[in-house]
């Protein structure tokens, strides 16, 4: 599931709505995050697993909220997310929900073409 925060305006989604995994194995999913802005951004997804006693069976190994994201006006990314789903997760949960809320941190943090225009403005 892929949703944005308030205030935020980027198109995110998640390329395919569910997954077939096998547990032990690495799996696979890619979202998707475009900046229909005509401004640089700046954002960080936060994840949750439900059912919540499943998150600790879920390992992410590679994830885009790992670290924030910079797009361009107009710019389109695609953001695998891999993981394994351990192979001691309990018999009775049968479907994990992974879930990205993304947030638009561009206030705390500018994207680095927007640092770059106040430095050359401020040295002036």
């Amino acid at each position: 599931m892929s949703t944005n925060a308030r205030d935020m305006v980027w198109d995110f989604y998640a390329t395919a709505d569910q997954l077939d995994v096998n547990p032990g194995a690495v799996n696979q999913m890619v979202f998707v995050a475009r900046n229909p802005t005509d401004q640089p951004m700046t954002a960080q997804a936060i994840p949750s697993i439900s059912p919540a006693e499943a998150a600790a069976y879920f390992h992410k190994t590679e994830c885009f909220c790992f670290s924030q994201q910079v797009l361009q006006p107009g710019e389109r990314i695609e953001m695998p997310v891999r993981f394994i789903v351990d192979r001691d997760l309990p018999k009775d949960v049968k479907h994990l929900t992974l879930a990205y809320t993304l947030f638009d941190i561009t206030a705390r943090q500018p994207p680095v073409a927007h640092v770059a225009s106040q430095s050359v403005q401020s040295a002036r």
